[in-house]
């Protein structure tokens, strides 16, 4: 539930620097990539089943809001994150990732894509 509120506060250009934001973060940053308290998401491979629109955390919604939080390639978290999508890129450019819902109706793979992109775009720019 921290990365779904959470996209709330990085979207928001007020609330986006409040303490209570970057707590959430590094929270969320913390369990990058770890099983969730939640019995319905007590796998960690729920961090790879991504949706679009977003609607649950995934890897791709949390990285996005970790970025635009001011969270930078310096935390080794995001830095896995990046390189999992390093490592998942086809050679197209594109990211052909499994999703949970929409696939067709919404051609998840340009916006997924789309959306990895903006986040690489976000976290070099601070560098």
């Amino acid at each position: 539930m921290t990365g779904v509120v959470l996209r709330a506060y990085a979207a928001h250009t007020l609330y986006r620097n409040s303490y209570q934001a970057k707590d959430a973060g590094k929270l969320l940053l913390s369990n990058i990539f770890k099983k969730d308290n939640y019995t319905d998401r007590s796998n960690s491979d729920f961090w790879l089943r991504f949706t679009y629109p977003f609607w649950f955390t995934d890897l791709i919604s949390a990285t996005d809001s970790l970025s635009k939080l001011g969270f930078s390639t310096n935390e080794p978290q995001i830095e896995k994150a990046l390189q999992w999508f390093v490592d998942n890129q086809h050679g197209n450019g594109l990211w052909r990732l499994k999703t949970l819902k929409n696939q067709q109706k919404y051609n998840t793979d340009l916006w997924i894509s789309l959306s990895i992109c903006r986040i690489f775009k976000q976290l070099l720019s601070m560098i």
